[in-house]
């Protein structure tokens, strides 16, 4: 079985992994040239946000009570004690439901408003005639609409005062968009957006990548490009051409599609102004960073609550002081077990947790199903000693326990060649949310 992780618990990691992931970007990758590597960077950033806390760590569900005492553990195994939900406490307010709700909410809001923008993409578009050329469609817009692209789809607008050199330059920028599938890119990050929405680096990712998107374009458009103009160079061409096209349509957009005249115009200017060499090495720090984040996520799981952990001030509160160091040896099993003064032997002791042991107050929501295994010494007088949680569910399971194991009375001192002697015992704690057969709120479960 898995541990599942619990939505507070996904949405706080994935922000930390998905901040160091933008920081790298940020820090290190985003004035470089490398437009085809930070383009998979920020595209597989959310993803790793949204995966890796999701990563399924093998942990024992249950355990078996008719087996051998817990690796580690030198103690008889009692049997089973089972515990059943009463009457849950009413809460004023459910926190893990009402964050569930929240959390759906935005993304059910983030996905309507994709929808609602891939609705007026196809209203827009619809009546628009189309022509099928080798790799693409072309739709003339006729003034409606920008020059831009959407998967397959180039929207030209033939009002546009270009010259053919202008005009085969703002196609290739075009049908770069086309043949590197950008679009598929964006809708990928628009989903991870609603599912990350309280995420505020996966908004910035989006950002990053459209600007991205758009630098590859340029890329392509430069590749083969030719001077307008005898006075000018390529590049300083095709500059003088973005900047009037965005002077002359801005504000004038499509949604969810790759606008040619609509895109953070002055810092595409001067990233093609630039011709500094990539530094490769920057690329390889990702796999340190992914090393990391890897390693974030598994301290995350070996912290998680199904695990034992330190006492909290309510269980430190109820569990009794430690008695003085002693030197006695303690037995796994005697000649004569220990037992209650009312007898009953080992099923004497399981029912007298049984009818002390109830469970814990907490909300519907928060209730679990698993075992707590709590181990305890019988000293040589009979007094009961040094109570542990050997294996916990969580700190109010792990308190009603040791609360139970507080109220046993002096035993019998078990014996071994005919001296009192000290023995561990060890009890598994199952607690169900289901109610238990019968109505019973607590019954042994047999060896």
């Amino acid at each position: 079985m898995t541990t599942p992780i619990s939505l507070l618990n996904w949405m706080l990691l994935s922000t930390v992994l998905l901040g160091a992931w933008w920081l790298c970007y940020r820090l290190v990758l985003r004035q470089e040239r490398s437009f085809a590597y930070n383009r998979w960077f920020l595209v597989l950033g959310p993803l790793l946000a949204a995966g890796l806390p999701l990563l399924p760590v093998a942990v024992p569900a249950t355990w078996n009570a008719g087996s051998a005492p817990l690796a580690g553990v030198a103690a008889v195994l009692l049997p089973t004690v089972a515990v059943g939900p009463g009457e849950a406490p009413a809460a004023l307010l459910d926190w893990p439901r009402v964050l569930l709700l929240v959390y759906l909410a935005g993304a059910v809001f983030m996905l309507g408003r994709l929808a609602v923008e891939m609705g007026q993409l196809w209203r827009n578009t619809r009546r628009l005639a189309r022509e099928k050329c080798e790799g693409y469609t072309l739709v003339p817009t006729h003034g409606q609409l920008p020059t831009s692209s959407f998967g397959r789809l180039i929207f030209w607008d033939e009002t546009l005062a270009l010259s053919p050199a202008e005009a085969d330059q703002v196609l290739r920028h075009e049908l770069a968009h086309v043949r590197q599938g950008h679009t598929y890119d964006r809708l990928l990050l628009e989903l991870l957006r609603a599912g990350l929405w309280f995420n505020p680096f996966v908004h910035l990712c989006g950002r990053a990548l459209a600007l991205t998107h758009e630098y590859l374009a340029d890329e392509a458009a430069l590749r083969h490009a030719t001077s307008l103009a005898p006075a000018f160079s390529p590049a300083q061409s095709y500059t003088h051409l973005l900047a009037r096209q965005v002077a002359s349509r801005l504000g004038f957009s499509v949604p969810l599609a790759h606008t040619f005249s609509h895109s953070q115009t002055l810092r595409r200017i001067a990233m093609i102004q630039k011709n500094n060499p990539i530094r490769r090495w920057k690329q390889w720090l990702a796999l340190p960073l992914l090393g990391a984040l890897l390693f974030t996520v598994a301290c995350e799981k070996v912290a998680s609550p199904t695990e034992p952990a330190a006492p909290s001030a309510a269980q430190a509160a109820m569990t009794p002081p430690p008695p003085p160091p002693t030197l006695e040896k303690v037995y796994t099993y005697v000649e004569k077990m220990p037992e209650l003064t009312t007898g009953g032997g080992t099923r004497g002791i399981v029912e007298y947790i049984q009818n002390h042991l109830t469970y814990p107050q907490v909300t519907v929501a928060s209730q679990k199903t698993g075992r707590v295994f709590v181990s305890f010494v019988v000293n040589s007088t009979g007094d009961v000693f040094n109570p542990q949680i050997v294996k916990g569910l969580g700190p109010e399971y792990d308190a009603a326990v040791l609360a139970a194991i507080a109220q046993l009375p002096r035993f019998k001192p078990g014996t071994q060649d005919g001296k009192p002697v000290a023995v561990s015992f060890t009890v598994p704690i199952l607690f169900a949310t289901a109610a238990l057969p019968g109505g019973e709120n607590v019954k042994i479960i047999s060896q």
